[in-house]
Formats: structure tokens, C-alpha cells, sequence
């Protein structure tokens, strides 16, 4: 940092004191400097220029330098020179061709009339004349519409430099006549640049910590954050470290939030009512420090996410401890925590009775179970009930079933497909073929009213979930003790069912929903209305077509197989 003003041994404010003087000791606006630079060094120099942004970006300030600029007498590439007459003037205040006006207290009709007849004249001893006017979205509507004219034709040597905060203020005819700046907000790491050069020059000691600190409460503003370095310098001394700097701003210590994070895992309630106790002590607001528990979960997800400290705004220890504490939880994990947080910041900020939500809340994240003891839960519960289902199925009596046989048979239509067992065990239906499979012992005796009775509630919960069961609705079912016989009156449906059972556990599905072992026999007959009506099993009609009933009662004895009337 060059060409800073110098003063005497009389105390002045780091602001003042460590004010930009030239377009390159403005820091975080680069942007902006860089086209003002360019425009003077290629005579491109508008008539009016509004610079809006946050407090203590450095409006005004590059405003005076942008002044001096054009009405130095020695400027090189853009930058005022500040030892000729012209600057020394501005810098100290006398020039009588820069005039500096604040539009919150010369906001009146009457203020811009005299503005108005003094603009006519030319400079005195510059180039131009400028009019720098701060807070210009203060003026009236009576007062913008008396500039108006003058801004939309102004003479030759008259600039105009509008500051402000709150652009939306100005009047849209304003502001097409101005060419518009947009300052940031400051970074993080542009201010601690510039508090550590000031602290390097002043002969001040400060750690990096502090120096973070001191930047996030600033938010943004070098201006604010050279006020706060000064009430830490006359706290501290020449030598600040953050326990000095923590007690002079009434800071909550990093490690507090940390502390906070680990009793979470650990699920230590008798610590969060010592922290709540610690909170009241020492007189810290409840909505503040919930809003600085939101930000180091933030930071924790953060880290947990990108698996590295890129984008937390810390010093680089911190950046070590966020990074560990970061493996003690999962992503899941800091998501619900942070929900839970920002829900009760609300109910706390408008709680009569703060300290007593601050500590159930507390507690409450103790007592949180994480994902991991959720998923050993379940897995505990799936354990306990197959050992149940396995226990039940060793006091079962062992029934005598014949070998494996297949045989099939032809019938006209209606087709069906018959399932009894597993998905393994039944073979692929042809496309005029029926397959018979052997019975097979129930774990569960399920009665057809039990069936009819929960189909509809089946298909309900399955179809919410599972687009596969949304066909299956439309279809009329029937229903005999552990056993669904579904009619379908498409053919293609028919065939996607059918493939269904085998590749994507149909049966399995049922069986488990139903905890039984469920038959299922599918009947393609396009003679059947498609809706999905519950019926009363009805005796079934032997087949016409059944042209050998004593093949077809050998076949059923082979095969041990039921006949289910329907």
C-alpha cells in the first residue's frame, strides 16, 4: 500500500487513517477501478456515474480519487498523482471544483436550485467540476426532478458521482442517465489482508483467528472492520490474541460450538444444561448463539460434503478441527440437526421463557439417535423376526411332497398360469398353456375372507410406491383360503405378469405382505369386465374343453394338486 496520507502524532481513526489514495489502494473492487482507470486514460468519461453498494465498501472513496484523477496535472496510467496543486487541494479538503454534498440533510427542492446555478459555471482551477453526492436516494421526488434537467443536458465540464445504498430508491429516469457501479461486499480475505498490513505498520501483534474474527463481524465492511480493530487495539494492547478479543467483543469462542457438536455425539445431556448455565452466566443472547450453532453445522456439512476446507471462511487451525470433527457424523446426521436448529431458533426468539427452550433443545440434539444406531436398530429387528419366522417353521409338521414334475396341458381359452411355490419353481407360461404345480405346505393359513378383505389395502399401499402394481388394480380378482386367482382381459398385461412372477418376486412380495404362503393363478379371459371387483368364491365349472377327464385326474394325482373352486 503506497501514497497513504500521512498525519501528525494526534490520534486518527484507522478508517481515516489507512484511507485508499489511489484507484490501487482500493481493495475488493477491482472491477470497478480498473474501468474507471480506463475510461480516463481513453477520454471515455461519462457525465454521471452512480456507485451503489453496502456501508464501507469504499463508494466515496473511490469517488474522491476518481475526481482527483481527472484534474490531476501529472496523472500517470489513470492514477492521480496526489503532489500537484490540483490534488493537494482535493486531498485536503479546499478544492473548489469538487464539492462533496450529503443528500440526507440538502434533500430539498430548494438545495438542487442552487446546485442547478452553481453547475453553470466552469471549473476554477480544474478541468472539471464535480458534484459527489452521498446518500442521493435521500433527495425528494421534488428535488430528482429539478436535477433532471440539468443531468440529462449538462455542460461540457460538469460531472455528477450519486452514492448509495438503496438504488431501488432512485427514480428510473435517475438512473438511465447515470452509468451504474456495483460495489461488493467485502471477502473475508481482502479485509484480514488489509487489518494485518495495518497491523504490521502500526506495530500490533494479532493471530490469525483473530483476525477472522474480526472480518465476520464486519460483515462485509473494510469500514466497519477497521472500527472494530480499534476498540480490540484499545482493549488489548499492542499484542491481541482471541481469548483478549473474544472478552473485548463479547465474541461466543469457537471451541464453545464445538464443544456443543461433541456432547451431540456422545449424547451428553448433563454437559448441554452446564453449556445452557455457561450461556446465562456470561450474559450471551440465546437467538445469537443458536445463529452461530447454525453456522458451525453449516461448516460441518460443509466439510462432510467436499470432503476438504474450501469453502469455510476460518483460519487455517480451525479448518484442522472442522475437518475432525466432521467424521463423527453423518451427512444425514448434520442435516436433521441443522432442521431441528433452525426450527427452534424461531420458537425461541419469541419464547417468553428463552432459557428453558435454549436447554430442552439442547437436550433434545443429546437424545438424538444417529443414523448409524438407527440402521443397527433395524437390522437388530429384521434379526429378531427371522429367528421368530424360524422358529415357527421348525414346529411346523413335515409334510411328505412328491418330486419336482412338470407336465402341461392344453386348454383353450380361458389361459391361466398357476403359482404355488416360489418364483423358481414355476416354469414360463406359453402362450396356450396352462402349468400345474405341486402343492406345497402353508406356513400360515390365510381364509378367503381374510384375503378379500386386506387385496384392496395391498394394492393400495403397493401402488404408492411401486408402479408395477397400478395395472394389477384394474383387474378382477377372486379369492379361496391362501390363494388370489386375478383375470385379466389383456393379453400383453397378462404376459408381463407372468414374466413378473418369475423375474421381480410377485409371490415373494405377497407372501410377506400377507405372512402366509400365497398361491397365485392368473386367467387370461377377454370375456371378463376389467374392473376389480371382490366376489364371493363361486364353485368352479369344469371345462368343456376337458375332453379326457380321466387324464385330467391322473394329472392331479401325480401331482398331489388341489382343486380349488372358484
Amino acid at each position: 500500500m503506497n501514497n497513504l496520507e500521512k498525519v501528525d502524532n494526534t490520534f486518527l481513526v484507522t478508517a481515516r487513517k489507512y484511507r485508499p489514495q489511489t484507484f490501487a489502494d482500493v481493495v475488493g473492487q477491482n472491477h470497478i477501478t480498473r474501468t474507471l482507470k480506463n475510461a480516463i486514460t481513453q477520454n471515455r468519461v461519462h457525465h454521471a456515474y452512480l456507485f451503489n453498494g453496502p456501508r464501507g465498501v469504499g463508494k466515496t472513496t473511490t469517488a474522491r480519487i476518481f475526481a482527483r484523477a481527472l484534474n490531476c496535472l501529472n496523472p500517470v496510467d489513470g492514477e492521480p498523482c496526489n503532489v500537484c496543486e490540483s490534488c493537494k487541494n482535493s486531498l485536503e479538503s479546499r478544492s473548489l471544483d469538487i464539492i462533496e454534498i450529503d443528500g440526507a440533510s440538502n434533500n430539498s427542492v430548494d438545495d438542487i436550485r442552487k446546485l442547478r446555478e452553481n453547475a453553470k459555471f466552469p471549473p476554477v482551477q480544474s478541468k472539471y467540476k464535480m458534484y459527489i453526492i452521498d446518500e442521493v436516494h435521500m433527495l425528494s421526488t421534488s428535488a430528482f426532478n429539478a436535477l433532471l434537467k440539468t443531468l440529462e443536458e449538462p455542460p461540457s465540464h460538469l460531472i455528477f458521482v450519486f452514492a448509495t445504498t438503496e438504488p431501488h430508491k432512485v427514480p428510473p429516469t435517475i438512473l438511465s442517465r447515470c452509468q451504474r457501479y456495483d460495489f461488493r461486499r467485502m471477502e473475508i480475505n481482502d479485509i484480514t489482508r488489509q487489518l494485518s498490513y495495518v497491523a504490521e505498520k502500526e506495530g500490533i501483534i494479532i493471530d490469525e483467528q483473530s483476525l477472522f474474527a474480526i472480518a465476520k463481524k464486519a460483515d462485509g465492511s473494510m469500514r466497519d472492520s477497521e472500527s472494530v480493530f480499534d476498540q480490540v487495539v484499545s482493549y488489548s494492547g499492542n499484542n491481541i490474541d482471541y481469548s483478549s478479543l473474544t472478552e473485548a467483543l463479547h465474541l461466543i469462542d469457537e471451541d464453545f460450538y464445538f464443544e456443543i457438536t461433541d456432547n451431540i455425539f456422545t449424547n451428553d445431556i448433563n454437559k448441554m444444561f452446564e453449556i445452557a448455565e455457561q450461556i446465562t452466566k456470561k450474559g450471551y443472547d440465546y437467538v445469537e448463539t443458536i445463529n452461530g450453532l447454525v453456522e458451525h453445522l453449516r461448516n460441518l456439512l460443509s466439510v462432510k460434503a467436499t470432503k476438504d476446507a474450501t469453502f469455510l471462511q476460518v483460519s487455517d487451525p480451525t479448518k484442522l478441527k472442522y475437518i475432525d470433527s466432521s467424521q463423527k457424523f453423518s451427512t444425514s446426521d448434520l442435516l436433521r440437526i441443522i432442521q431441528y436448529v433452525t426450527n427452534s431458533e424461531g420458537q425461541i426468539k419469541f419464547s417468553s421463557q428463552q432459557r428453558i427452550r435454549f436447554e430442552l433443545m439442547l437436550s433434545y440434539l443429546a437424545s438424538m439417535v444417529n443414523s448409524t444406531n438407527l440402521s443397527a436398530i433395524i437390522n437388530s429387528i429384521k434379526s429378531d423376526q427371522n429367528q421368530t419366522e424360524s422358529n415357527i417353521s421348525t414346529t411346523q409338521p413335515k409334510v411328505q411332497v412328491p418330486p419336482k414334475t412338470q407336465a402341461t396341458v392344453a386348454q383353450s381359452s380361458p389361459r391361466t398360469t398357476q403359482v404355488n411355490q416360489s418364483p423358481n419353481e414355476m416354469s414360463t407360461a406359453s402362450s396356450k398353456t396352462a402349468t400345474a404345480q405341486p402343492k406345497s405346505p402353508l406356513i400360515k393359513a390365510i381364509s378367503t375372507k381374510v384375503l378379500q378383505g386386506k387385496w384392496d389395502d395391498f394394492l393400495l399401499d403397493k401402488a404408492n410406491v411401486d408402479n408395477r402394481f397400478t395395472t394389477l388394480n384394474q383387474q378382477k380378482a377372486e379369492f379361496a383360503e391362501n390363494k388370489v386367482i386375478i383375470h385379466f382381459t389383456s393379453e400383453i398385461i397378462f404376459n408381463n405378469y407372468n414374466e413378473m412372477i418369475i423375474k421381480k418376486n410377485l409371490k415373494k412380495i405377497l407372501d410377506e405382505y400377507f405372512n402366509g404362503n400365497i398361491q397365485i393363478e392368473m386367467i387370461l379371459d377377454k370375456n371378463v369386465s376389467s374392473e376389480n371387483k371382490i366376489e364371493s368364491p363361486k364353485p368352479k365349472q369344469i371345462s368343456k374343453s376337458d375332453s379326457n377327464p380321466e387324464l385330467h385326474n391322473k394329472v392331479m394325482e401325480i401331482f398331489n394338486a388341489q382343486k380349488i373352486n372358484s
